[in-house]
């Protein structure tokens, strides 16, 4: 597997292309600068497969529209987070962008237990709600791209609508349940690892 982490936009975040052997690749949150990102595809001669959200916030997903049509690959989100796509209060845009609201159509939903094949990597879809309802990581032969369920010492806030703390301890229990060598890639910040967080986070000890 190979893996760029780009950090775009106002909010530094954290957008991951990713790729294999053969150039078959798969984009995680295409954050903002559309051509940061498509750059990055032309540079490493990639053809995208998917275009995939962790959750349905507005910084995840200002590219999107712009590197589904450039590259033509669909657009996959968790299934509980597809009413936020059209609705800028959920998605945040409204509340932080208010000039500029977003809007999105997904092509594909995602499920707890799917499996997403991208060349000859397979991600597992794990539901992971908590930041928000439709939440989902996606895990891949030791690694985890995470969004914003978990990050380095800390973990995604619960007080956007849709958010839910009883729902975030269910999540995080979950993945640290993950071998403890897994490498964790979020949604801002740097990566970490499964055994780092399950010794030093704060919110999980």
């Amino acid at each position: 597997m190979n893996l760029r982490c780009l950090s775009l936009g106002e909010l530094d975040t954290n957008c991951y292309v990713v790729w294999d052997r053969a150039g078959r690749g798969l984009i995680v949150d295409p954050a903002d600068e559309a051509g940061e990102i498509l750059t990055l595809i032309k540079q490493e001669n990639l053809r995208i497969e998917a275009v995939v959200l962790t959750h349905a916030h507005f910084d995840h997903m200002l590219a999107a529209e712009a590197v589904c049509a450039a590259t033509g690959a669909p657009l996959y989100v968790g299934a509980g987070d597809v009413p936020a796509l059209g609705d800028p209060v959920r998605n945040l845009s409204g509340l932080f962008s208010p000039g500029a609201p977003l809007t999105l159509d997904c092509d594909r939903v995602l499920h707890e237990g799917d499996a997403l094949t991208v060349g000859d990597m397979s991600f597992a879809v794990l539901e992971t709600p908590g930041h928000t309802p439709g939440c989902i990581c996606l895990w891949c032969d030791g690694v985890l791209f995470s969004g914003d369920t978990l990050f380095f010492g800390s973990i995604g806030r619960l007080d956007f609508p849709g958010g839910d703390i009883s729902a975030m301890q269910r999540s995080l229990q979950r993945l640290m349940e993950l071998p403890a060598a897994t490498a964790v890639y979020s949604g801002h910040g740097p990566s970490t690892t499964i055994r780092r967080e399950k010794a030093y986070n704060p919110y999980i000890r």
